[in-house]
């Protein structure tokens, strides 16, 4: 936070039945959902954002077969949350473009996994794969030109997707051409999460909701 690093602890309290954090720096209070300084000396403080992907350890390791893992942590407790609510039907992916959120339900990505939109200035692309229940976003724009892309197969392995302009193969959990004259280049990670769709209206209150509608 202005070349100051910053680090947290759980304040033991929620806001709006979400995370509150403080930082041990100055005892401000944030809110993990939209990474905000509520009250305290920081207060309207904006932390980066980074992008979370919620996925089987199988479809993660076969992308990133060199990762590495944070020992005793894990997502259980949304996971567990995730299947209490009915799996799909009840989850989202935020978008966030320039700190402001729209909400791609999985219940819609179900009937339309490849999704090339326009949200607060960018172009964008969020794919969802039905096997696994997973969701990314990733800027469509390469060089200045806008990509334009569609579902090729199931995805399996990660190579889900083809844009119209080349023909360039690509693999929806890395961003990256593996097959066609872009091959080796890569798309711009958004930052985006999964959340509950009733949380997002409550810190994203503008924000808007995808529709299935034409593209």
């Amino acid at each position: 936070m202005n070349g100051r690093v910053l680090s947290f602890g759980h304040e033991g309290i929620l806001y709006e039945n979400s995370f509150v954090m403080y930082d041990r720096q100055t005892e401000s209070l944030w809110v993990h959902v939209t990474g905000r300084a509520e009250t305290g000396p920081l207060k309207g403080a904006q932390l980066t954002f980074m992008p979370s992907t919620l996925t089987s350890w199988s479809q993660w390791k076969r992308s990133h077969p060199n990762t590495l893992v944070l020992p005793g942590f894990g997502t259980r407790g949304f996971m567990g949350t995730y299947r209490g609510l009915g799996g799909s039907r009840r989850i989202g992916l935020a978008v966030v473009v320039r700190f402001e959120g729209k909400l791609y339900p999985f219940r819609v990505l179900e009937e339309r996994n490849v999704v090339n939109d326009r949200f607060n200035g960018e172009e964008l692309l969020v794919y969802y794969s039905r096997d696994s229940g997973t969701a990314t976003a990733w800027s469509r724009t390469l060089d200045g030109r806008v990509l334009t892309f569609r579902s090729e197969g199931s995805g399996d392995g990660g190579e889900g997707l083809r844009d119209e302009q080349t023909g360039s193969r690509w693999s929806w959990l890395t961003g990256e051409a593996v097959e066609g004259e872009l091959r080796g280049r890569e798309l711009k990670q958004l930052r985006y999460n999964p959340i509950r769709n009733d949380r997002f209206r409550v810190f994203y209150p503008e924000g808007p909701i995808y529709k299935l509608a034409a593209e």
